[in-house]
Formats: C-alpha cells, structure tokens, sequence
C-alpha cells in the first residue's frame, strides 16, 4: 500500500494525511549506531523522531517500537510508570538485530499532554488510578494516534514488523493503516512499588497483555532493595513452575571475619538498621522462614515482621528431638503458630504438649547424623503450600543447607566488625569431599554501614 521512499512526502490512500522528513542524522548510542530522522506532519502538527538501525527499505519483519513521549520516566528515570525502562529495553533489543525502528512519539501522557498528566499524578495520589484520573480531567484514558507511526513506516519503505509492545491497540491501528503485523514482541518490565498499581491498571482496564496478578505483588521491589531484583526474577520464575520442594533463599549476617556470634554463644547484635529493614522485606517476600532449635535456645526470637510493613512468614523449626521450650516467644507471641518438623526420635509427651499450643508438628526422616533429612523435610513444606523457604540460621543449619546443596539464592550481609567468635559457616565441603560452595554472579550493593554479598547457589 504504501510507496517507496522515491517523495518527500507521503500520501496515504488519496487523503491528505503526510509525513515529511525534514532531517536525518547518524546517531552513535550505547546500543549501535542509528539514523534519526526528524518528521514533520499535517495529522497532529507535531514533531516526531524515528531511530532506524541498517537498512529498513523493503524488508519484511522489521523490529519496531513505537514510543510514546514520556518526560518524567524517559528522563527523569521516573518508577511511577515503566516508560522508561521500556525505552532502553527497546532501543537494546533493536541494537541486536540487523536492522529496526524506534518511533518516538510526541504525545506526552497518552495524548494529554505533560501539564495535564502531572495534575493526573495528584489526582492518583488521592486515590484515583490512571484511567479515572484522566477522566477526571475531561479526556480519554488514551488519546494517542498511531497514524503518524503508520506514516512514516510507510516512508521508510518497511514491509511488514515484529511489533514490540504489550498494547494491542498499537496492532490494530497500524493494521488498519495497511502496516502488517507479523508478530508481538512482548516488553514486560521489574514491577516496583510506586508502578504496580499502575501496571494492573493498564491490565485490567486497558487490556495490555501483561502478566500481572495478585500473587505477582511479592515480587514488586522497593526503590532501596532494587539490587534484589535478581533474587526475585529467580523466585517468580519458581513460582510458574511445578516443583517438589520450595524456593530457598540463605539469608544471615556475619561480622568481616565470618562469625555469627561470640564464643559462649551468645547471639550478638550485628546487622544496621537499613540492612535490617532488608531483612525483614525479605522476610515478607516468602512463605516460611526457617530456623534450627538451637536459635530458639539461644535468641528466643520472634520470627516476625517488625522493621517495615507486610505479612508475616510461617515460623518453621527444624528440632529433631522437640529441645524446643514450651515458653519460646514463637509458641506464645506469634500470629502464626510455627510448623515443627521432628523425627521419631521426639518425645511423644513433648509433641502433645506442643500440640496443645497450638503448634503444628510434623515427623519426617532421619539423616546420617541423626537429624531431620533436609530433603523430606522440604518435600514436606512443599506439600504444605509453602513455595519459597527464607533460611536464616543457625550455625548448624546454615552448614546443613549448604552441604545438602539445598540453596536456590543467597543474601549474605557483611558487617564491619570483627569477633572471633561462632562461625556462620563450618565445613560444607567436608561430607564426601565436597568441592568449596560457589555463588555464580555474585553481586555486591553497601547497604548503610554494611555490604550485602548476592548470588545464586544453583543454577536452575
């Protein structure tokens, strides 16, 4: 339908509709080199830009994205949305084919220009969401015209596209301006805790095909813990999968020189205050935070959520001979009474007792050394419900989690002290010769006074 580029302008289907390049450039980036084109129009009086890598003309599936202007993410780096993101992810998935387009838009706000949408940002402040708020103003939801986009496709002689986007109407409108779709790409973006909403938003009410649903929620990171989001790509991944055990993220501090707690072992205050608040997001993030006895004996914690918002974990104890005291905080305090997971070892009397607490115990196998088999007892939460495990101690069940080769992530906070006391880690690698534990892509991000050491254990 549309002619080669041979005019300045082109004309579409006898109407008056035209693009005119008025420009173009070679434009060196980050992702390859491109040419920007500079077009003026008569459909909506404004400017556009097209970046196009190698030669579009008379080629069939050309990578494209069509990009709506957006001031405060495209340049302020702005999380309320994930225009952005978008941009760069665009722009690098272009940078690795032979040749595409990224047509950027001049319609600020979904066509309500950026006065506009910065009223619309108030309004969703109050408790509107993008789509109401829009209409609060007296607009659309989405103004936006993709004629133009159409129009200069058609100048740049472009065949038919691989159409980068998650918003159907991108498809039809091109579709109905005779540009042939041959494929989506999708482009689905780490959702954070300001775009979430957002994102839903634009899901259910605008229909992008985004994968978004309430479970989704946990894997939503905030601004300060976005070096996470690694961890959380691996546990949503997890999620949409069938598995016989759950997700297991190591999660401890330990002083410069390895130790956990002094020599008498007496626990010791280690963490600041923001890697704590780190800590315990984590702790919200997963279904069940596990713990040994011994860190019952020795710190009577509570297993809970106390340094930021959000639900608590199931408390699991590993106690292979039910040592655990009957006034413990998790058996008196907590909202959720703790699974216990013992052996047959455990003294009937003592599982009654717990029992009448309230608590949940459950009997599994016995490992080589006489203590709760590893894997039946994760087989065993995985049965329960629980799809992702967050491990926090002590000594003991660190160095049993390792050597079981039972870690999927691990998130380790280094603290500038130095004790000489009770070690985090004993010698995984002893049982069968074991070769040294290795974290594959091992990340590093100071947090306050401490450093967080980041990595994968496994690499499913």
């Amino acid at each position: 339908m549309f002619p080669t580029r041979h005019r300045s302008n082109l004309v579409i289907e006898q109407s008056m509709a035209e693009v005119q390049n008025l420009v173009r450039t070679r434009i060196p980036t980050a992702q390859g080199e491109f040419m920007l084109y500079y077009y003026s129009n008569n459909v909506d009086g404004k400017e556009h830009i097209a970046l196009v890598k190698g030669n579009v003309e008379e080629q069939h599936g050309v990578l494209v994205r069509l990009h709506s202007e957006c001031f405060t993410g495209d340049v302020l780096g702005s999380r309320r949305c994930d225009c952005g993101e978008q941009l760069s992810q665009g722009l690098n998935l272009i940078g690795h084919e032979s040749c595409g387009v990224l047509i950027y838009l001049r319609q600020e706000g979904r066509g309500i220009g950026l006065l506009k949408k910065l009223k619309a940002y108030n309004l969703q402040d109050q408790g509107f969401d993008t789509v109401d708020a829009n209409i609060e103003l007296g607009h659309l939801p989405d103004e936006r015209d993709y004629r133009v986009a159409a129009f200069i496709l058609g100048d740049l002689a472009v065949r038919s596209v691989q159409l980068i986007t998650n918003n159907p109407n991108k498809i039809t409108a091109l579709s109905a301006c005779g540009i042939e779709v041959d494929k989506r790409i999708p482009l689905e973006i780490q959702y954070n805790d300001d775009n979430f909403d957002y994102l839903k938003t634009k899901a259910n009410k605008m229909n992008h095909l985004l994968s978004l649903n309430v479970e989704e929620e946990r894997f939503v990171l905030p601004f300060e813990f976005h070096f996470l989001k690694p961890l959380m790509t691996r546990m949503k991944a997890h999620h949409g999968k069938t598995q016989e055990r759950p997700f297991v993220t190591l999660s401890y501090a330990q002083s410069i020189d390895g130790s956990i707690a002094v020599h008498n072992g007496d626990s010791c205050a280690l963490s600041c205050s923001e890697s704590m608040k780190m800590t315990h997001w984590l702790r919200t993030r997963h279904d069940a935070l596990l713990v040994g006895v011994n860190t019952i004996l020795v710190d009577n914690p509570q297993l809970n959520v106390r340094y930021c918002e959000g639900e608590n974990p199931q408390p699991v104890v590993l106690d292979s001979v039910l040592r655990i005291p009957l006034d413990a905080r998790i058996l008196q305090e907590m909202e959720k009474a703790p699974v216990i997971i013992t052996t047959e070892k455990a003294s009937v009397e003592k599982r009654r007792c717990l029992i009448e607490l309230g608590a949940r115990v459950y009997t599994v196998g016995v490992d080589d050394s006489g203590r709760v088999k590893l894997r039946d007892a994760l087989s065993l939460l995985n049965e329960l419900g629980f799809k992702t495990v967050m491990v926090e101690g002590g000594a003991a069940i660190i160095d049993e989690f390792l050597s079981a080769q039972q870690v999927n992530y691990c998130v380790i906070t280094l603290v500038p002290q130095l004790i000489g006391g009770l070690k985090a880690v004993g010698n995984p690698c002893r049982p069968d010769h074991k070769p040294p534990v290795s974290i594959f892509n091992c990340k590093y991000h100071t947090l306050g006074s401490d450093l967080i050491a980041l990595g994968a254990l496994k690499t499913d």
